[in-house]
């Protein structure tokens, strides 16, 4: 047994494999980091420089380092990449940015990591390439024929390229609320977003925060949390029919369930923008005709500019689909944190709770993969610095 076949492999060098990375390095091992990318957070580096993060800074630390308390209870991304430009340094893992990543076998009892650098072996191996590796756009009949602007949120950055211009945003996770509001205030002619299944919209307030992640670790029932998020959602926004805004037809569990992805959003001013009359709401889109997106209910609306906010994928299949370790709908793998599937043992798999993998439960499953992996040895602080 070689001493590189010991050293644990973790694919991805975004926030959640580098939380293990700290952890495995804290437990006394030395982990070998791999990333198809230039920089580690590649996928951070390309979010629209007003994002904010959803859960409460106090629970959204990675393991060893806090968040400093000047970036505010809700950090920006350039808050959190200024962050994790520390922790990495503080971390000085081994990383081998720009390796690609081709597929994960296992042979003779043990891993083996096909990469464009060889052949790596290994007998524990992390797969942290984050939620959001691949833009998700759907099969919409006349999407290439469409005659206007068409990007995905992905492609976003500032709403001024749509100042004057009529936006359709179809989505109404997060993102899309965000890109509405902001292409509605910077002066856009008109803004309407595409709604086809309203969810569950929460205040962005440290108790939704702390609550949220009650929920997802603690022992409450599927059926008690969809009840407990609908009764929430009519108590904080009550009737906003008249609106256009249909009340939610299905908890948070069960959206999470059907479409395997998050189901529910935090909102960021779209309720206010539209009882304002800054933002219309129109049903889905069910496809495009020249310069016209048809949507449900025979309605048809001829936008400049359409930006789809549906959402990104996991986009694991090639990686590990044929390792039987991923469920359907949305390609997520059947375990996470320190548990392994039966028939892939030494397999882990972070960031990818349902609901979704946000940095506080990155943190969590960190441990436990640590836990896993070194049989509970005893932690140590990697340097004096704890925060940035």
């Amino acid at each position: 047994m070689s001493q590189s076949s010991e050293r644990p492999i973790i694919i991805g060098a975004g926030p959640g494999g580098l939380a293990v990375a700290w952890t495995l390095k804290e437990a006394g091992l030395n982990p070998l980091v791999l990333d198809r990318e230039k920089i580690a957070c590649s996928t951070w580096h390309s979010y629209y420089p007003s994002l904010r993060m959803n859960s409460w800074r106090r629970l959204s630390s990675l393991p060893g380092m806090r968040l400093s308390a000047e970036y505010g209870p809700w950090p920006m991304r350039n808050d959190f990449l200024a962050y994790m430009k520390k922790y990495i340094e503080v971390l000085d893992a081994d990383i081998r940015h720009e390796t690609e990543v081709h597929r994960v076998d296992r042979e003779d009892g043990r891993w083996v990591v096909r990469t464009s650098i060889g052949d790596l072996p290994a007998k524990n191996v992390v797969v942290a390439t984050g939620l959001h590796r691949k833009p998700f756009v759907p099969d919409w009949p006349g999407l290439d024929g469409f005659e206007g602007e068409f990007l995905h949120a992905r492609d976003y950055q500032v709403p001024d390229p749509f100042v004057g211009k009529d936006v359709l945003v179809v989505g109404v996770g997060p993102t899309g609320i965000d890109i509405a509001v902001a292409c509605a205030l910077a002066g856009a002619s008109r803004v309407r977003i595409s709604i086809r299944h309203m969810p569950v919209l929460f205040k962005l307030t440290a108790t939704t925060s702390l609550l949220c992640q009650a929920i997802k670790h603690g022992p409450l029932p599927h059926w008690l949390v969809n009840r407990v998020s609908l009764v929430m959602h009519r108590r904080q926004w009550g009737d906003l029919t008249p609106y256009g805004l249909a009340p939610p037809t299905e908890g948070t569990m069960a959206g999470s369930a059907r479409t395997g992805h998050s189901y529910g959003s935090i909102d960021r001013g779209l309720i206010q923008a539209v009882k304002e009359g800054l933002i219309e709401v129109v049903p889905g889109v069910t496809g495009f005709d020249k310069k016209a997106v048809l949507l449900e209910e025979g309605m048809s609306i001829k936008p400049d500019v359409v930006v789809a906010a549906t959402g990104q994928r996991p986009d694991m299949e090639r990686l590990v689909g044929h390792l039987k370790v991923l469920s359907q709908p949305g390609g997520r793998p059947l375990v996470h944190g320190g548990k392994t599937a039966p028939h892939a043992p030494g397999l882990y798999f972070q960031g990818y709770r349902l609901p979704p993998g946000q940095i506080p439960d990155m943190s969590t499953d960190a441990r436990a993969i640590a836990r896993a992996i070194t049989g509970n040895r005893r932690r140590g602080p990697i340097a004096a610095l704890r925060s940035p």
